[in-house]
């Protein structure tokens, strides 16, 4: 494949790990195509600073070498951030996420007060739905206030929970007539960034059909690919893992059933050029 592709964007939870320990494949696949000379840069919509992010992935035991660089939507977000001066701000989110704040002056204040929102997620992604925000949620809207949202992810997999994401939040104020801005995937903002990074690293100007993008979402990690006009993977066994495994029932797992799923649920995208189960250089449909 380094034939083809020199650089891979590779996506992070339901790729390398599960949220509860990382897959031993998919880092090995990594692992060998930077070391056949290819570039790899995660890309993830995790509402963190990609340094953050790093030390999490080091921690869980992932080789140093595939966590060397990394674009996170907290990145962006962060950006953003240091725009807003003194004008209140409310964070809707659990307090996990305050290292987004780091080394920069916020005026946080209460929702009722608040001229500008940032959404990192559920406070309680483990005990609440998305009901125990219809309050909040009218209130900016009564006010015409934009959300700021730093992980466009609906859903994600914590070892074998389904915990809900800022996207869900995000997706509900837009339902009760809110506007949102999203930072992280699918949006071109953070492909931008990631492209511009991977010229920076090698000294050049990369087609992007030298691009391959790995991911597990097809309406974040896949749309994405295709709103940018990058060749995808799609990884089967993360978070639509479930609803796949009812799709496909006790069939043979074959790509043109995975694009059948994707046609009847009417997701317009670019139909990912590769597609496996996991993560793993021997194994493509």
């Amino acid at each position: 494949m380094k034939n083809h592709y020199e650089v891979i964007i590779c996506d992070i939870w339901g790729v390398l790990h599960n949220g509860k320990n990382y897959f031993p494949r998919a880092v090995k696949f990594l692992k060998d195509f930077i070391d056949k000379g290819g570039l790899v840069i995660l890309l993830t919509n995790a509402p963190r600073r990609s340094k953050n992010v790093r030390d999490y992935l080091l921690k869980m035991g992932i080789d140093s070498g595939i966590c060397q660089y990394i674009v996170s939507s907290g990145d962006c977000t962060f950006e953003w951030l240091n725009t807003l001066n003194s004008s209140p701000l409310y964070h809707l989110g659990p307090a996990k996420d305050n290292s987004l704040f780091d080394n920069i002056k916020i005026n946080k204040v209460n929702f009722e007060n608040c001229d500008n929102c940032i959404c990192t997620g559920f406070f309680d992604e483990f005990n609440e739905s998305i009901e125990d925000y219809e309050s909040i949620l009218n209130n900016l809207k009564e006010r015409s206030i934009t959300l700021h949202c730093a992980n466009p992810d609906l859903y994600v997999n914590k070892g074998s929970t389904i915990l809900p994401c800022a996207g869900l939040i995000a997706q509900r104020y837009e339902e009760v007539g809110g506007k949102v801005v999203y930072f992280g995937k699918p949006y071109s903002i953070i492909y931008d960034q990631v492209i511009k990074r991977a010229n920076q690293i090698l000294g050049k100007q990369i087609s992007k059909k030298q691009v391959l993008a790995i991911g597990d979402g097809l309406y974040t990690d896949i749309m994405g690919a295709s709103m940018n006009d990058i060749d995808s993977l799609f990884i089967t066994d993360g978070v639509h893992k479930e609803e796949l495994d009812e799709y496909i029932g006790n069939s043979e797992f074959e790509r043109n059933i995975i694009i059948n799923f994707i046609q009847e649920n009417n997701i317009n995208i670019k139909m990912p050029k590769y597609i496996q189960r996991e993560l793993d250089f021997f194994n493509y449909i």
